[in-house]
């Protein structure tokens, strides 16, 4: 009671949540919150602390939770009495997600949803972890030993705290406010930045000016890979028994790096050139291409692929990428189609071309699970399902949901499918066994039990030898087994839940990596070409239909839900981040260099000044995750961070460094006479963003690939050739690889645009280090050496890292 007012009791609020992940808590006895002004209030009113329980749909560990524990009456009891309990989808509020992560890393070593804070009412956080057991029967676990201690359990820890908070309170105070200054600190060591305004944000652990980027870092990325690569089955991990993840900024990296100098059978130039192989040596080089390639086509091959359906799962327990934890995430998917589309230039390998072509089926047929019917893609496929009750003959579900139940076989199922022959076959193939292919180290309460991942393990010819049979009879066993596999698949399973959300930043990944696609395919198959194209230009109308304001310039991070499935409080939280705003920017460049419609242009550069406006560090570089509070009210963000890691997702920061660069890039070379001082200002920004983070880029230069590529783009100048084409554009599109702007009617000669912002004519000799391409690709450029007299359309290609010639 406070102040004679009884304290009130709460009540799930979830039911009316816009998320389907908080959605699906709705029928737990927690009483659940949204993270709300008024939520929080409560909390500093009745001085209670808040329990906050961060996850997303498509998180196995996140319904393991739920069932056993906030479906628990007792663990119910203790948290409505005792705590505010709040869940938060972390796709909605990654602002909040990362500072309490980074808390939860800091303390205990490792990080991981579903994320479980306990928060002061100051929103400082006492205690945190990942997934904690609960009182069901198969995770209450006894000791092995009477010596041992008993495995720590979530009624425990709540028990505990509640003691802790009505015991030790002023402890739990302080104790949260020196964390809270260590994370502070910690936010901003290394980085090259002072507080500007009222919110707490990182300061800088030197105010000595930051030293000047060197190319030589390079180097040091490279090295840290090349120590964590893992030769037999691909990839990169600290240690042969840590997950592995795809990770692909850092193939992009990588890719890039190796394309500096091409394999012996790339007929392309992209990526990184000189003086990149200066530095690196060719060796070097072919080493990154190497490491790229395999991984990918490791990757390609493993249980980490549906290897029926479309696309990659998130992760991968085991180092053969064969065990993978199920969930698809959109975001991951849109990033592998870009580096699959690098992977396919510098390789040119068929087996690349089919991954291109499952990640486009992905994202443009109409029957993908993700695919919105009015343009943009949902954020994710859940891990689990429910299994289809075999002994009964009604083909029932059961009443619990089984992490990869959709994906998973049974030598059984294969031979009652395909019959005894077929299946033989196609076990072989696909790796399945009688006992089943999932290690038993990594399925510790036999949930995999006689179950199989699908993954290639013979090929064709392999089989063909292995059976006595013809490759072509191989192949055709195969593609007929796969095709009844997949229709028993969608038939008699019951399909993964869809989180249905439309994420900004997510879809501007897979908007940049479709025109990508269109770029890369357009020679090849100018159907799925077009598919890519209609695809990506559908999605940014939509998000500009129903996400973006064209008055005030403002963003919304996530589509908007009819108003029976909002909360009262949903429109406050629907704020976009800086990835958003990045990320579209993004893609509105990469639609542009695709199609030359000047809206696109157009809306990156006022998607980019929304960002100067709202998120820049004007006088300090770098851009804030959140925009700048509201000077009337407290922020919600104990500190505010300046994102510049690349993770899952791309550097923000790194991406609009980029972003900035090709601004300027292409800001000049439309009116050279007119636009210097705004390319210049582009090129000012970016650079503050390289002296923001260059203390931490030079300590840690594999954390930041994103802003190395950025540097390299500022350090060399970004080369913009502005070519005159004839009526066979293909012959051009040939250069894969490089990015191309058909300008139409504005200039009718070459120019270059140096690292300063400043256009000129090309002269012959900066093409000069451009010296195996093939005869096709020489014609081509003797032919941009030339001036056309009748110009009907220009093309323009814009590389990272060319030297410009003085």
């Amino acid at each position: 009671m406070v102040d004679g007012e009884p304290e009130p009791r709460l009540h799930n609020a979830l039911a009316s949540s816009a998320s389907v992940y908080l959605r699906a808590h709705k029928d737990n006895p927690v009483a659940w919150q949204e993270w709300t002004p008024k939520t929080l209030s409560l909390a500093k009113r009745y001085q209670k602390l808040i329990f906050l329980s961060i996850g997303y749909n498509a998180c196995h560990w996140c319904h393991v939770m739920e069932r056993e524990s906030f479906s628990s009456p007792d663990v119910a009891e203790i948290l409505n009495d005792s705590f505010i309990p709040i869940k938060l989808d972390r796709e909605s509020r990654p602002d909040l997600d990362d500072i309490y992560m980074n808390y939860v890393t800091a303390t205990t070593g490792s990080g991981g949803w579903p994320l479980n804070v306990f928060l002061t009412p100051d929103l400082k956080p006492v205690f945190g972890g990942t997934y904690w057991p609960g009182p069901s029967p198969t995770t209450n676990l006894k000791p092995a030993t009477p010596h041992d201690e008993a495995p720590v359990t979530f009624i425990g820890i709540l028990k505990k705290m509640k003691d802790v908070w009505a015991s030790q309170r002023e402890r739990c105070l302080q104790s949260s406010s020196e964390i809270t200054d260590q994370l502070l600190a910690f936010a901003g060591e290394g980085i090259h930045s002072q507080s500007d305004s009222q919110t707490r944000e990182a300061e800088p652990s030197s105010s000595d000016p930051p030293e000047p980027l060197d190319l030589d870092l390079l180097d040091d990325a490279l090295s840290h890979f090349s120590s964590r690569y893992d030769s037999t089955y691909g990839g990169f991990s600290p240690s042969p028994t840590a997950p592995k993840f795809p990770t692909p900024s850092n193939l992009t990296f990588l890719l890039r790096i190796g394309a500096a100098i091409a394999l012996p059978s790339t007929h392309t130039r992209f990526g990184f050139f000189s003086p990149v192989p200066g530095i690196l040596g060719r060796e070097s080089c072919l080493t990154a291409a190497r490491m790229s390639l395999h991984t990918l086509l490791a990757m390609s091959r493993s249980g980490l692929r549906d290897q029926l359906g479309y696309g990659f799962h998130r992760y991968s327990v085991t180092a053969d990428w064969n065990l993978p934890h199920f969930e698809k995430m959109m975001c991951d998917n849109a990033q592998l189609l870009g580096c699959y589309c690098d992977a396919w230039a510098l390789g040119r390998d068929p087996e690349i071309l089919g991954t291109i072509y499952n990640l486009v089926e992905y994202f443009t047929n109409p029957e993908s699970p993700i695919v919105h019917p009015e343009g943009g893609w949902y954020s994710s496929e859940d891990a689990d399902s429910r299994t289809t009750l075999s002994s009964m003959s009604n083909g029932a579900m059961s009443d619990d949901k089984k992490e990869g139940a959709f994906y998973v076989w049974t030598f059984k199922e294969f031979q009652a499918i395909l019959g005894e022959g077929d299946a033989a076959i196609l076990a072989r193939h696909f790796g399945v066994k009688p006992d089943g292919n999932v290690p038993a180290q990594h399925d510790m309460h036999d949930e995999f039990l006689t179950q199989n991942v699908l993954h290639i393990q013979a090929t064709p010819s392999i089989l063909a030898k292995e059976f006595g049979i013809s490759e072509e009879e191989v192949v055709r066993i195969v593609k007929s087994g796969r095709a009844k596999l997949r229709e028993h698949r969608k038939t008699k399973r019951e399909k993964p839940e869809v989180d249905t959300k439309i994420i900004a930043s997510w879809n501007g990944l897979a908007i940049a990596a479709l025109a990508r696609a269109a770029n890369t395919l357009a020679t090849i198959d100018k159907h799925r070409a077009a598919r890519c194209q209609d695809a990506a230009e559908r999605a940014a109308a939509f998000i500009r239909n129903s996400m973006y304001d064209d008055t005030t310039g403002q963003l919304a991070r996530v589509a908007g839900l009819p108003a029976s499935q909002r909360s009262q409080d949903a429109d406050t939280t629907n704020i976009a981040f800086v990835d958003d705003y990045a990320y579209l920017t993004l893609a509105n460049l990469a639609l542009y260099d695709l199609t030359l419609s000047q809206p696109y242009l157009d809306w990156a550069v006022r998607l980019q000044s929304c960002l100067d406006e709202r998120f820049n560090a004007s006088t300090t570089g770098g851009y804030f995750q959140c925009p700048r509070p509201n000077d009337s009210s407290p922020p919600e963000q104990i500190i505010r961070l300046k994102p510049g890691t690349d993770n899952a997702l791309p550097s923000p920061n790194g991406v609009i460094c980029t972003n900035l660069l090709y601004l300027s890039s292409y800001i000049q070379s439309q009116n050279p006479s007119q636009s210097h001082s705004e390319a210049a200002a582009y090129l000012s920004r970016a650079r503050a963003i390289l002296d923001a983070f260059a203390v931490e880029i030079i300590q840690h230069p594999f954390l930041y690939v994103t802003l190395l590529g950025a540097t390299v783009m500022e350090q060399v100048g970004v080369k913009t050739i502005i070519a005159p084409m004839t009526a066979k554009e293909s012959e051009l599109r040939r250069l894969k690889g490089w990015g191309r702007t058909v300008v139409r009617g504005i200039v009718s000669e070459v120019m270059i645009c140096t690292k300063d912002g400043v256009c000129r004519p090309l002269r012959r000799e900066d093409l000069e280090d451009v010296d195996d391409l093939d005869a096709e690709a020489e014609e081509e450029k003797s032919r941009a050496l030339g001036k056309v007299d009748s110009v009907s359309s220009v093309s323009a290609l814009r590389q990272a890292a060319v030297p410009a010639s003085a």
